[in-house]
């Protein structure tokens, strides 16, 4: 009878080991995660912002003694790909005599710079008088650049302030007018040195692009 009674006491107390479990604790230096349905573990990063790069300076406009502020939106310039040129500076701006500027370290020629204007526009109508009263009045719509409208991009040397070209658009200024809509405008600088470009206007907006040869003119 006795040896009935161990028995079924041991029996007892194994099996309340087997149902109850046995829980290790955790190991030390092990981590948690938390994770979303499906087991998948939800990690959180942190992006990293790419500044865009800067490839040129700006400059106080020839003749001034501070920089004019205007309305303008300048686009970023095209990071260096595999293409040969290098677009450095890109902007829109509208000008009413005023101007910007900035220079670049052109180490290997040409610069390439591009422009497309709207000037401005006179709009109206006339009415023509009949002569002597036998004809009846006519009315004349009209519809012209401003004479006043004018864009002018410079070129010049920074060290010396020599121009080395200059280019633009309005007879006020005794240029073309040829706005560059149908073909874009070009001019291209073939001095290498530090180079500044002085952009003013009046009565326009101008669109204006500068690419550069991607060898030789980064450190990258």
């Amino acid at each position: 009878m006795k040896t009935l009674t161990r028995n079924l006491f041991v029996f007892l107390v194994i099996f309340s080991i087997i149902i109850t479990g046995c829980v290790a604790p955790p190991k030390a230096g092990t981590g948690t995660s938390s994770s979303t349905g499906g087991g998948v573990s939800t990690v959180q990063t942190v992006g990293q912002n790419t500044p865009t790069p800067q490839y040129v300076t700006i400059e106080i406009p020839y003749g001034t003694s501070t920089i004019q502020s205007s309305q303008h939106v300048t686009m970023p310039p095209t990071p260096p790909a595999l293409d040969e040129y290098v677009q450095i500076y890109s902007t829109t701006q509208s000008y009413g005599w005023n101007g910007t500027a900035f220079s670049f370290n052109l180490t290997k020629p040409p610069m390439i710079i591009t422009f497309v204007v709207t000037p401005v526009n006179v709009t109206g109508t006339k009415v023509i008088s009949g002569r002597s009263g036998t004809k009846e009045d006519i009315t004349v719509t009209y519809d012209y650049y401003s004479p006043y409208a004018w864009f002018e991009i410079t070129v010049r040397d920074k060290n010396s302030e020599r121009v080395i070209i200059k280019d633009g658009f309005g007879t006020y200024k005794q240029y073309s007018v040829d706005t560059g809509q149908d073909v874009p405008r070009i001019m291209k600088v073939n001095q290498p040195g530090i180079v500044k470009i002085d952009l003013a206007g009046n009565q326009i907006t101008a669109m204006v692009n500068v690419s550069v040869i991607k060898a030789g003119n980064f450190n990258t």
